[in-house]
């Protein structure tokens, strides 16, 4: 097979002053009419002229070779018996973590069960305790505060991750999406929201911690569901939003395929939130007199 540098010359890529033409090869034309690299008829070319090698070059290089696959066999055989060994112990591990994201979780629903229980015992001593017109207005400012379960109608929107969500990280519903989606709704006359069963108050935070999403203290998993009460045209209202519309092209991408649905109904019950800890209002101390004396803040100012 002969070499590229005996074809003759392809084209002429220019004509210098003293009228020599200069070719050049096609480096296309040179690959299809021999494909072969030159380097490899040369090492064949040397390997003739010098002959075969010695018997004992050849079987030390055998054996090296043997030597260096035994090794890698060996050693890719003490990591399989190695990963073998640990995965029991994994295995254990995990599922005694299991166990106790488990046990803590309901021990979480427990407790959460409990303050509303001493929430609801507090509420009705404290309305023992107020005339008539004191405890509707107590009431109006707790359902809107969020510490108090209302009913009405409204609107329910729901988030869900899309099919791909595993491997694109935009086809996964994050904390931010629950953000603008319930500022969008306070914005078109929503008047209590709850995520997920958990009710949002002006000190509720919705955050990322993790791989998970918090409603405050708690951890909520999708699809997640926005139920919000407010008037009557409060679905219209929030359809026309920009977050509507930019949750609508992300629900029909099909690279994404979020889950996006907003639906109006009758008859929501969002729950009450947990009270939060108070900063400044205290237990009064009783007077030597036998009246409570109201505590004071850190500012001085009574509370």
């Amino acid at each position: 097979m002969s070499s590229g540098a005996d074809r003759e010359p392809e084209r002429p890529v220019s004509t210098p002053p003293s009228g020599q033409r200069v070719w050049q090869t096609d480096m296309l034309t040179d690959l299809f009419q021999d494909p072969l690299d030159g380097g490899y008829t040369d090492a064949a070319r040397a390997r003739r002229e010098r002959g075969p090698l010695p018997s004992a070059t050849r079987w030390t290089r055998r054996g090296f070779t043997v030597v260096v696959c035994a090794v890698i066999g060996v050693l890719l055989a003490v990591a399989y018996l190695q990963v073998v060994a640990r995965a029991p112990a994994r295995a254990t591990t995990r599922t005694e973590l299991i166990k106790d994201i488990n046990r803590r979780d309901a021990d979480t629903d427990k407790l959460d069960q409990r303050a509303e229980s001493l929430q609801d015992e507090v509420n009705g001593l404290r309305e023992q305790a107020l005339d008539d017109t004191a405890i509707g207005r107590l009431r109006e400012l707790e359902a809107a505060t969020g510490l108090r379960k209302v009913t009405g109608d409204g609107v329910v929107v729901t988030l869900s991750d899309g099919p791909n969500a595993g491997t694109e990280r935009l086809a996964r519903i994050l904390d931010l999406d629950l953000q603008l989606v319930t500022n969008a709704l306070w914005a078109s006359g929503a008047e209590a929201i709850s995520v997920n069963g958990r009710r949002l108050t002006s000190v509720t935070p919705i955050r990322t911690a993790g791989s998970a999403i918090l409603i405050g203290n708690a951890h909520i998993i999708g699809p997640y569901q926005v139920a919000a009460i407010g008037p009557s045209d409060m679905a219209d209202r929030f359809n026309d939003t920009g977050t509507a519309d930019t949750y609508r092209k992300l629900r029909d991408d099909k690279r994404l395929e979020l889950g996006f649905d907003v639906d109006e109904k009758d008859d929501l019950e969002l729950p009450a939130a947990v009270m939060p800890r108070l900063q400044f209002a205290h237990v009064p101390q009783p007077s030597p007199s036998g009246t409570p004396t109201p505590s004071t803040s850190p500012s001085g100012g009574g509370k």
